[in-house]
């Protein structure tokens, strides 16, 4: 058994990045940047009005007075622009090209108007409510950092600068693994002694909140079939997470059979409450290339990609611990295969509203409610029903929060680690 911290370490360790891939900008969303883009253009493109008003030359910006309305200006205006001269102002909208020789812009409510005049009330600043070409980046300049998964906000910044592909790291090919033969999928008929499944659900949901597909399927508890569907999905997939038989029973097949087919075990067990019976392994250059991808290649005349190695994350069956797999183990391991700077989840600090059992030999990890303070910081209230098996209080938490072993409770007002589920 290892310690969570040591086996969240491994993660980046072992697991090797997948290949770069070039995707246009709309489809970029959630993917991990392997290179900087280069603007392709000043931003802002051409200088500009910031609002709605008159453009006049600096010189006559520097002092009350009246001017004379020559021209209108309105964003997307294509062509030659009439330069300023003094005494004269020009009608513009935001957005709209300054002409030559502007040196400020005045807010039309700012103006008194009188057929083509315009009174200027106060002076203004030099290069007041212009936006300047280029002030914001040069043509060239780079964008986006290696490492970083791309927001709506980076493909913004991107697309304003005329980028419409980007190299990222190819998305993860995943499939999900229930195992058990009591287990049927919600809404089936039930015999005795078999329940519904929400293993399943709970990792499809999780997996698509985070930007992913996976492909799902059930075991029973037979060395045979689930041998088959092992092999199969360590051929097809980048990542297989299973759930349930991964501990000591007599029908916890998955690793034996793993094993059997070349799967190389890099841990078992983690000092985490719930969740100790977690499988971490790798089976080396069995994983095929994605067959649009490799058809590229081959048409381009690159080297079709080399077999991929597959990860084989083991979760345990009680549905409280698959939860702490997804948010701790599987987000790390996604990470590390799309070579995310930030890997694994983002913790924050806060304050327990109640005192909170913990553990002598292993890290609990327990879920909570999370308010704001009046102080602001952080407040984490305790849930009951904390069992791995539990599933109610699933629906209740916001946070997962990290208690380090110890002997004693963690008292009210401790300071912990948390981060969101």
């Amino acid at each position: 058994m290892i310690s969570l911290a040591e086996a969240l370490a491994l993660y980046p360790q072992q697991v090797r990045p997948l290949r770069t891939v070039r995707v246009p900008l709309q489809a970029a969303l959630g993917h991990v940047l392997r290179a900087p883009a280069q603007a392709r253009c000043d931003l802002p493109r051409f200088s500009q009005s910031a609002l709605d008003g008159y453009v006049l030359t600096s010189e006559d910006a520097a002092a009350p007075g009246s001017l004379t309305i020559t021209d209108h200006i309105a964003a997307g205006d294509s062509g030659a622009l009439r330069p300023l001269q003094r005494g004269e102002c020009q009608r513009i909208l935001t957005g709209a090209r300054v002409p030559p020789n502007a040196g400020a812009v005045v807010a039309q409510e700012r103006v008194t108007v009188t057929g083509d005049r315009i009174t200027l009330r106060e002076a203004l600043k030099p290069g007041a409510n212009i936006r300047w070409q280029g002030e914001e980046l040069r043509e060239g300049a780079t964008l986006g950092r290696t490492g970083q998964r791309l927001t709506p906000g980076h493909l913004a910044a991107l697309a304003a600068a005329g980028i419409d592909e980007v190299a990222v790291a190819r998305m993860p090919r995943i499939r999900v693994l229930v195992s058990g033969d009591e287990v049927r999928p919600a809404g089936t008929p039930l015999q005795d002694g078999q329940i519904w499944d929400a293993n399943g659900p709970l990792v499809q949901a999780w997996l698509r909140a985070q930007g992913y597909a996976a492909e799902l399927a059930y075991l029973g508890d037979h060395r045979d079939a689930v041998k088959q569907a092992l092999d199969t999905a360590t051929t097809e997939a980048d990542l297989v997470i299973t759930t349930g038989g991964v501990s000591v029973g007599d029908k916890d097949y998955i690793i034996p059979v793993a094993e059997s087919l070349g799967v190389s075990r890099v841990f078992w067990q983690v000092a985490q409450k719930p969740g100790k019976p977690l499988y971490f392994g790798l089976r080396p250059g069995v994983v095929r290339a994605p067959s649009a991808a490799a058809h590229g290649d081959a048409a381009a005349g690159l080297p079709v990609p080399p077999l991929g190695d597959a990860v084989l994350l083991g979760l345990p069956g009680n549905p409280g611990a698959v939860l702490i797999g997804l948010v701790l183990h599987v987000r790390a391991v996604l990470d590390a295969m799309e070579g995310a700077g930030a890997a694994g989840a983002a913790f924050s600090t806060g304050v327990l509203a109640a005192d909170a059992r913990a553990d002598a030999r292993r890290d609990c990890l327990l879920r909570m409610r999370l308010a704001i303070g009046d102080d602001g910081r952080a407040l984490l209230q305790p849930l009951p029903h904390q069992d791995s098996h539990m599933l109610s209080n699933l629906a209740d938490a916001d946070v997962l929060v990290h208690l380090p072993a110890r002997a004693e409770p963690y008292p009210a007002g401790s300071i912990v680690r948390w981060t969101r589920l």
